[in-house]
């Protein structure tokens, strides 16, 4: 006779994803659901057991700004993520994503696309549901949704065109948009800062989120500048989600130079004002006061966006000369023997514009407002660089919440914490039967130890698993293990609704 479960957490504090208070009590997983919670009677027929005395049973944290869509191909593991806590990547922000990969977007890809998203040995895939259906070949070892990205699509159809799209182009970018969604993308992405969707126009943007309303997705922007121009960036993205009725999610919310710190304290009432008057507008951040992105984004013809200064870029990652990762802009410079300009210039002629870089820009006091804001989820925007020295983020953003913010400063209570990880994020990207701890839900589960969980990577040595996750779940199967990631094929390509 068939055990009653498969497995059964018994003894841990539910924190359900909520932010009802934590309670003791078992969960049993059966069949890749949550088949019961509450006190069940020892020895309740289950193939395993888990002991969670003293630790805490939430659900899988869902990473909503990720760019992990090449690697849920190369490293199906994406153990980087697992061991975090992570059950779930959204992917395709920024505008950037991996479909439709035309020959226009492949030839742009190879010039510098693959040093944020990662190599591609071949593109086999040429459609949103072809490359979605990749991913699912793959078998990674986490749950997958996607945004159409914009970027992306803008390629396909009109090259490194600046101006805005004929009535044809159009027409294509939208038929674009509605196959991903019909894939089960969950909304449209996009990135201003970046090229192309730094030539986009607002109506442009309007007109395509309005494709997207019609199948109840969101559009999620990287706004068109985060530093003096934030305000101005904030109000255009609610725009567009007010003319288009779609729900905005505002990524990585930051104000980044000194002359802008403090400006989070104009941006956050733009977005309750918004939300006052019915437009559904959230955000997403990252604990950390350094950014990262491609280098070629923030040095136009090499030179350093204004504001910065050269020690406060770091190389993260290159293609081909590894000597040069770790080290800031300014010690490049040194060993080129070369003016900054010129070195910038050189490192991405040689680099083929690959490079990543991390910028020290950010104010602690804005990260810990926009942190403590209701509407705001939490997302690593970590960058799967094979090499190099990604930002630390990328191994560390969800138990760096939980043992710096929540356990050290008390800047969030534990049960609201766990919130902006699963049951907020679910509910805006819409992905059903998950984010909490409940009955009939996929049994995306996380056992930790709030006494103990914290990010242990620097940004000198930042390929480190983090300390107090014990146990990960993905669809009910054990993807960590007394702590150590396995690669697992247990993950799901998730769709809207």
């Amino acid at each position: 006779m068939r055990d009653a479960y498969d497995l059964v957490i018994r003894g841990g504090a539910i924190v359900d994803g909520t932010g009802a208070p934590s309670r003791p009590g078992d969960v049993a997983v059966r069949d890749g659901r949550i088949a019961a919670v509450g006190n069940l009677v020892q020895g309740a027929g289950a193939a395993a057991e888990i002991d969670a005395s003293g630790l805490v049973v939430s659900p899988g944290f869902i990473d909503v700004h990720c760019h992990d869509d090449i690697a849920l191909i190369n490293i199906p593991g994406v153990e980087f993520k697992t061991a975090q806590g992570v059950a779930t990547l959204v992917c395709g922000n920024c505008g950037l994503g991996a479909a439709p990969a035309n020959e226009q977007f492949r030839q742009f890809y190879a010039r510098g696309t693959e040093g944020v998203l990662g190599p591609v040995e071949e593109f086999t895939w040429r459609s949103h549901r072809e490359f979605y259906d990749t991913v699912r070949a793959a078998k990674p070892s986490a749950n997958a949704a996607f945004l159409a990205a914009h970027g992306t699509i803008r390629i396909a159809v009109m090259g490194l065109d600046r101006g805005p799209p004929s009535d044809e182009q159009m027409a294509v970018m939208k038929e674009h948009v509605r196959e991903a969604m019909d894939a089960g993308a969950v909304g449209l992405s996009s990135g201003l800062i970046y090229v192309p969707g730094t030539f986009a126009r607002t109506e442009e943007l309007i007109e395509l989120a309005r494709v997207v309303e019609k199948y109840g997705g969101l559009y999620v922007s990287h706004i068109r500048n985060e530093g003096s121009g934030l305000l101005d960036a904030v109000a255009e993205a609610i725009h567009i989600g007010e003319e288009a009725g779609v729900p905005v999610q505002l990524s990585h919310h930051k104000a980044s130079g000194e002359a802008n710190f403090g400006l989070t304290e104009q941006s956050l009432p733009l977005i309750d004002e918004a939300r006052a008057r019915g437009v559904g507008v959230t955000m997403d951040a990252y604990p950390y006061v350094a950014a990262s992105t491609a280098l070629v984004a923030i040095a136009r013809g090499g030179r350093l966006a204004p504001g910065l200064d050269p020690h406060d870029v770091l190389i993260a990652s290159v293609k081909h000369q590894h000597e040069y990762e770790g080290k800031r802009v300014d010690e490049i410079a040194s060993m080129m023997d070369l003016p900054v300009e010129d070195a910038v210039q050189r490192l991405l002629r040689e680099e083929e514009n690959t490079p990543v870089a991390v910028m020290f820009v950010m104010d602690e006091v804005d990260v810990r407002r926009v942190l403590q804001h209701p509407q705001c989820m939490i997302g690593s925007d970590g960058l799967p660089s094979p090499t190099g020295k990604p930002h630390p983020r990328l191994y560390g953003t969800f138990p760096r919440v939980l043992g710096r913010y929540v356990r050290e400063e008390g800047l969030l209570s534990l049960e609201e914490g766990v919130r902006r990880m699963t049951s907020l994020p679910a509910q805006t990207f819409k992905l059903t039967d998950r984010g909490e701890v409940r009955e009939g839900y996929w049994a995306d589960l996380v056992v930790f130890d709030p006494a103990a969980i914290i990010d242990t990577g620097t940004y000198e040595d930042p390929r480190q698993y983090p300390r107090g996750i014990s146990s990960v779940l993905v669809n009910g199967q054990l993807v960590v293990v007394d702590g150590s990631p396995r690669q697992v094929g247990a993950g799901q390509v998730l769709a809207r609704g």
